[in-house]
């Protein structure tokens, strides 16, 4: 029989509830990424990297260009609006309720079909979605930001280099 003490359990407990956490979108845990709103509720550091959650506030007109990831998977699970997915030779549209999954290394796309759309963002492993704090700014409201003038082709070559760090490849089209 295996004896446990008091102090071995209470440690073991409060190591279980620190890595338990309840979330959900605040100004601490947004930014405003270009013309977008994220929320990190999960992060590799709460999930030892097997996966990220982000609450995603997306406006039209905004979204990256065709890519693949060689790294990791992605799902987006609709909240409010429309969204039409070109994965592959695959094209879905999805609303409210929908889940789209896009697996490593399958060219994909989206684009906004409403003015605005928000979904929660699975990434598995964890690790990409750090290119969407390191090119945001702190957000000042969980609303969207003001609509940004024209970007700057720096920051689009930036964002570009660090894509193909974090394992992303940019496509000319799907």
């Amino acid at each position: 029989m295996i004896a446990v003490t008091f102090i071995e359990i209470f440690f073991m407990t409060e190591t279980l509830l620190r890595s338990a956490i309840s979330q959900k979108p605040t100004l601490e845990n947004s930014v405003h990424y270009i013309a977008h709103t994220f929320s990190f509720l999960v992060t590799g550091e709460h999930t030892d990297n097997a996966y990220s959650l982000t609450h995603c506030f997306f406006r039209k007109g905004y979204t990256p260009p065709p890519h693949f990831h060689t790294l990791e998977d992605e799902s987006f699970y609709i909240l409010d609006g429309v969204i039409d997915f070109q994965a592959g030779d695959k094209k879905f549209t999805a609303g409210a309720g929908e889940l789209i999954v896009l697996p490593k290394g399958v060219p994909h796309s989206f684009n906004l079909v409403t003015e605005t759309a928000k979904a929660l963002l699975v990434i598995s492993p964890a690790g990409f979605e750090t290119i969407f704090k390191e090119f945001s700014v702190p957000a000042q409201t969980l609303d969207l930001p003001p609509v940004p003038g024209k970007l700057p082709k720096e920051l689009f070559q930036q964002i570009h280099q660090r894509s193909e760090q974090l394992g992303n490849v940019w496509m000319p089209e799907v």
